[in-house]
């Protein structure tokens, strides 16, 4: 069993499908949605019996993920797609809306191994990645802040960026070039002459390592696998040769709406 909690229309329609495909029990939002940092009031009564399924951390999913953790009760994570993705809208590339889902954690933080099912399902999306590549200098270090929503969660690492930024000024003499979620500079353009990047957990990540510049991040991100961690090796970054592997793990964990129906979705994170 599964319990899944809506809280907008948007994100609860793969909520719906993936609680129908594991005969869960759904708990509906009263009404209109409330705002983004506000607690929706489900008819529940917070005993965490069985797993639960949210989307995203806003409009009370938060809270309910942490009280998940300190109970030790399994929790299946919604959010955007890694690649291809359009928001809620239908993929450009596969002409469905995809979506990732996780298990006990907001990403997938290892390189799995596939099986030949997994191989057949992502290769619709195969064609459309293009590694370029690793580039071994660069201009400036692209630093990617953490979003609001990221910040107001980790209450407890806000100092995250205060702290990262003057350990690599420690360690470098590279001018640092701060993006935030609001820069209207297309990525690929700040990743032209970028040196590396780092970041939190943002999935700016995935475009940096495709692109070959190299990544550091904090333990909680996607790119984990792929990047470091300690900030004083700014000045030697890691140029894994695992890019393909990496990248073939987060399509195994995105599934179009078809997929989340029919039951793929569900059956692939209880799997692995």
């Amino acid at each position: 069993m599964i319990d899944g909690f809506e809280t907008r229309e948007n994100t609860d329609i793969p909520i719906r499908a993936l609680v129908k495909s594991a005969n869960g029990t759904l708990y509906k939002r009263p009404g209109a949605s409330v705002d983004q940092y506000e607690m929706t009031k489900w008819d529940y009564d917070f005993n965490f019996t069985n797993p639960i399924a949210v989307f995203g951390m806003l409009r009370g999913t938060g809270q309910l993920i942490e009280q998940c953790s300190r109970d030790e009760q399994d929790f299946y994570y919604f959010d955007h797609a890694y690649l291809f993705g359009n928001k809620h809208n239908p993929s450009k590339e596969i002409g469905e809306k995809i979506y990732r889902l996780t298990k006990n954690y907001f990403h997938i933080r290892e390189i799995k191994k596939l099986k030949a099912d997994d191989y057949r399902r992502i290769q619709k999306y195969r064609e459309h990645i293009k590694l370029k590549p690793w580039k071994y200098e660069g201009e400036y270090i692209l630093f990617i802040p953490p979003n609001p929503h990221v910040k107001n969660y980790y209450w407890f690492n806000n100092n995250w960026e205060e702290q990262t930024l003057k350990t690599i000024k420690k360690h470098t003499r590279k001018p640092i070039k701060i993006r935030t979620k609001e820069d209207t500079t297309p990525l690929e353009k700040d990743l032209e002459n970028a040196y590396c990047t780092v970041s939190y957990q943002s999935t700016v990540v995935i475009k940096s390592i495709m692109s070959g510049v190299p990544s550091f991040c904090d333990n909680s991100s996607m790119g984990l696998p792929v990047s470091l961690t300690d900030m004083t090796q700014i000045k030697d970054p890691l140029y894994t040769p695992e890019r393909d592997y990496w990248i073939d793990t987060l399509l195994a964990n995105q599934f179009t709406m078809s997929e989340i129906e029919d039951g793929t979705a569900w059956k692939y994170v209880n799997a692995t």
